[in-house]
């Protein structure tokens, strides 16, 4: 195990190298990050350092972060760096590199002869072996290592989400239930909101086992600190955000059009199809007949499945909940990469039951003369590992030439008591310290509420939050604002613009700025 371990630190590390290397080729050494949501992050995490605990514009409270650990975290961490940019990405990366180490050692509990009866080649092929190939698919996906240098909470929240399982999983074999799991899922729920849906599978594992154990009154007392503990840690957030925005959920869940829908939006599940057969096309073949496999053979529930039944709750239900609350694929759909880590696990459990089978018998002989074979299936990864190289450069080149450069203008041309409104609020507001009115309503609620029905109903709302917030300048996307610029276009005046030349991560080509004129 301590020669796995030695490799898969070695693979993260060429992860960085290669990473890193496209990055600094392709913004011609500025360096950065490739979201604008990253530089939100800076923004909370700078004014939670400061004592302005979740509030943007210092001294306005507001539910406009999805992941209040990791503004505490980075704000923290900063302390120790003094430069957001540095310790963001040292922590996104370290995170990367823990959830690897989690991925292995899940999979080397559940492949181990000793816990489980799905080992087809006891004799030839070692959990040790299976386990690094499942972790060498984890490292060696194009969109988690692009998430490990985006700066962003994805990879923290992979890692809780993975500690919440393994510790689920030794509880399940032990039959010794402990706090941890409820700790780690808590965590996982404030670093991101799909964290309370796993938590939930996790609770309900928990009771059918006890229920199915005869135990459920023994453990009754464990089940009530776990929910205690669990509550303690999440719900101070859900209520701030209920106080604060009058709903539960964060502002950005509104604002990426988050509500519920009765038909699940199969453009999103089709777009996220395509991007699980760009990470690894074997896999996702697989990833498709595991699901159909359990499904078909849920009778084994608390026999063969018991170790595996979180997992695939968690990569079949996922999606589908997604896609009728918030079905939204932007950012190479970024919301379903921390399943990637559980599908790369189900599709080499789905092909060591299919190659124990008699059907593929021929093939079992095969692979047993050439035991690296199996490994083959890495092989299938490396082409949107290097894709994703090049979008990390790419996307970030965009950042830097867009909302970086306008960052600077305001800094330069706006004098710091003006605010200004925005659209995308991150590098600009962190980089110029102006206070702003989000034109996306993420940290500013009342322009979500405006937005309920047709802009053209709300018009004149949103154009009196701005004469009333003393707005001097206006920076948008054109097409974001049509009805807008069509009814109040005459109140502003054309300054300046970003233009990308090749657009690959902005939400649109150019962002302009304009100077009111109220």
């Amino acid at each position: 195990m301590k020669s796995s371990n030695i490799r898969i630190f070695s693979f993260c590390l060429i992860t960085l190298i290669i990473y890193l290397s496209f990055e600094f080729f392709l913004t011609e050494g500025k360096m950065g990050v490739p979201l604008d949501d990253t530089w939100i992050h800076f923004q909370f995490a700078d004014n939670f350092s400061k004592g302005f605990f979740f509030q943007y514009n210092p001294g306005e409270l507001t539910a406009g972060t999805t992941s209040p650990l990791y503004v505490v975290i980075l704000g923290t961490f900063n302390f120790f760096f003094g430069n957001f940019m540095i310790s963001s990405l040292i922590l996104s990366f370290a995170f990367y590199i823990l959830s690897c180490f989690a991925v292995y050692k899940i999979s080397f509990f559940i492949f181990s002869e000793a816990n489980s009866p799905l080992i087809p080649f006891s004799n030839s092929y070692t959990s040790e072996y299976i386990s690094l190939i499942i972790t060498m698919l984890t490292v060696f996906s194009g969109r988690i290592a692009w998430a490990s240098l985006s700066g962003m909470e994805t990879t923290i929240f992979i890692f809780f989400c993975l500690a919440g399982v393994y510790s689920h999983i030794k509880n399940l074999k032990k039959g010794n239930f402990t706090l941890l799991p409820a700790l780690m899922f808590a965590f996982a729920s404030v670093s991101r909101p799909e964290g309370y849906l796993l938590s939930l599978f996790y609770f309900l594992d928990f009771v059918l086992n006890m229920i199915y154990t005869g135990e459920f009154k023994k453990k009754m007392l464990m089940l009530i600190s776990s929910l205690i503990l669990y509550s303690v840690i999440t719900v101070p957030y859900l209520v701030f955000s209920y106080l604060v925005s009058g709903d539960f959920f964060p502002n950005t869940f509104r604002g990426q059009g988050g509500f519920f829908r009765f038909v699940p939006e199969f453009e999103f599940l089709r777009i996220a199809a395509i991007y699980f057969f760009r990470d690894n096309f074997i896999t996702a073949l697989l990833y498709f007949f595991s699901i159909v496999y359990y499904l078909a053979n849920i009778k084994k529930y608390f026999s063969e499945f018991r170790y595996v039944n979180l997992i695939f709750l968690w990569i079949i239900i996922l999606p589908v909940a997604l896609s009728v609350l918030v079905p939204n694929w932007r950012h190479h759909v970024r919301y379903l990469i921390p399943l990637i880590p559980y599908i790369n696990f189900a599709s080499v459990w789905v092909l060591l039951i299919l190659l124990n089978s008699e059907f593929l018998a021929g093939l079992k002989n095969i692979i047993l003369r050439r035991k690296y074979l199996i490994s083959f299936i890495v092989l299938f990864s490396f082409i949107y590992y290097i894709v994703f190289a090049l979008a990390l450069g790419k996307n970030t080149d965009n950042i830097n030439d867009q909302q970086v450069y306008l960052a600077g203008w305001v800094r330069d041309n706006v004098k710091r008591n003006e605010t200004i409104a925005v659209n995308d609020i991150g590098a600009i507001t962190f980089i110029s310290k102006n206070r702003v009115i989000d034109m996306a309503g993420l940290i500013t609620p009342e322009v979500l509420n405006y937005r309920k029905y047709q802009w053209k109903d709300n018009l004149d709302s949103l154009n009196l939050l701005l004469k009333n917030n003393k707005v001097t300048y206006l920076i948008i996307y054109d097409n974001w604002f049509k009805e807008y610029l069509r009814e109040y276009g005459n109140e502003l005046t054309f300054i300046t613009s970003a233009v990308l030349e090749d657009n690959t991560i902005c939400g649109g080509i150019e962002m302009k700025v304009y100077k009111t004129n109220f």
